[in-house]
């Protein structure tokens, strides 16, 4: 079956892009029914189901080499997508943790968004590609490791500990730190590049 087979990188159709959709298509739906029955649970499913298919459309990528420039940015648009409907429906159900969800929508929706679109400008395919422009950016941003502090951890201490927002508002604004640094990395780097030119 053609969802199976590998895909070159400038190909528009692939099993992991149909996942990619499916899973932006079937949160928004949970999201929507939350906003409009003011039921938390399906803005819980919501999330469950980004998470879900935001590993899974990323392991179906790597498993059948079906990796795309498309496919790189339609995830990276999807997962904030997802994220800004959910959290704001959270706003909606829990009103006093407007600030650090605030905070955190900034960072992930904007600064981090800017971070990961950069990929397009050298020439990878996506940003599990980025350890070949620069070990530093990919460590902090892009690794398993990074790539789970940046979209899980703040989320779940919202979810879970929200007593804690403080020490969330703490990590958020550190995490926004880390991104603006690698932004001025990147940059750097591009600078220097069209120096040596």
């Amino acid at each position: 079956m053609a969802i199976f087979k590998s895909a070159k990188p400038e190909s528009l159709a692939s099993g992991a892009n149909l996942i990619t959709l499916l899973r932006l298509v079937t949160s928004l739906i949970f999201f929507c029914l939350a906003a409009i029955y003011h039921l938390e649970l399906y803005n819980y499913l919501g999330l469950g189901i980004h998470w879900l298919g935001d590993w899974l459309d990323g392991f179906w990528a790597r498993t059948f080499q079906q990796r795309t420039i498309i496919g790189a940015e339609i995830d990276i648009i999807a997962d904030r997508i997802e994220s800004l409907f959910f959290f704001i429906n959270f706003i909606f159900f829990h009103p006093g943790l407007a600030l650090p969800v605030t905070l955190y929508i900034m960072n992930f929706a904007f600064v981090d968004f800017y971070l990961s679109y950069q990929f397009i400008k050298f020439d990878i395919i996506s940003i599990d590609f980025f350890y070949l422009v620069d070990q530093k950016v990919y460590r902090l941003n892009f690794s398993q490791s990074g790539k789970f502090i940046n979209s899980t951890v703040i989320p779940l201490l919202l979810i879970l500990l929200p007593g804690w927002w403080p020490v969330t508002l703490i990590l958020t604004a550190g995490l926004m730190g880390v991104k603006l640094y690698s932004i001025f990395l990147l940059r750097k780097k591009e600078s220097l590049a069209r120096q040596a030119k």
